[in-house]
């Protein structure tokens, strides 16, 4: 019997996993870059029970305003919820000194970002993966531009997180 239980949780939990990696991907713009870490667009409140499902333990929204209905929500799920309220048109370091600050404090958990089309979370969770964790350049561009192309706005505000960090060629168009 015992043999029999554990042969059915092997069997089950990869097929559990494929079904939860597409649930998710009903998200807008959603995008694994890796198991601990993933972002995307607004997610529908009946979404949120599917992150708590995968696992993850905190939620960084990156929209202006109030989010009051998200963060019950997300906090009735047992997850945390933070909001860091970054501008469309105004990114600042300073937003994204707020972003290091909390992925640092939750860096062994599973992490959310979303913002509305996962232009602002794949843009912070981009930075964050050159500037903090040193990974490689190619990668983490193209991971970018597989949920959208900056604008000049934009690469001007990665532009100059970049140069603070010290990071030289930062231009994603110089990555491709």
């Amino acid at each position: 019997m015992f043999r029999i239980l554990i042969l059915t949780l092997f069997l089950i939990t990869p097929f559990a996993s494929a079904k939860q990696t597409e649930q998710l991907a009903q998200i807008t713009n959603f995008h694994f870059v890796n198991d601990d870490l993933a972002s995307a667009g607004l997610p529908k409140p009946e979404q949120l029970k599917l992150l708590k499902d995968y696992g993850f333990q905190h939620v960084i929204n990156l929209i202006p305003g109030v989010q009051l209905k998200e963060k019950r929500k997300v906090q009735q799920l047992g997850m945390t919820f933070e909001q860091i309220k970054v501008d469309w048109h105004n990114p600042t370091l300073e937003n994204f000194k707020q972003f290091v600050a909390l992925m640092e404090q939750y860096k062994d958990d599973k992490v959310f970002v979303h913002c509305q089309l996962n232009w602002r979370a794949s843009t912070f969770v981009y930075l964050y993966r050159i500037t903090q964790l040193k990974i490689d350049k190619q990668q983490a561009v193209k991971d970018l531009v597989a949920i959208w192309q900056p604008e000049e706005r934009w690469q001007s505000f990665i532009d100059e997180t970049l140069k603070h960090y010290a990071r030289s060629d930062s231009s994603i168009r110089s990555a491709q």
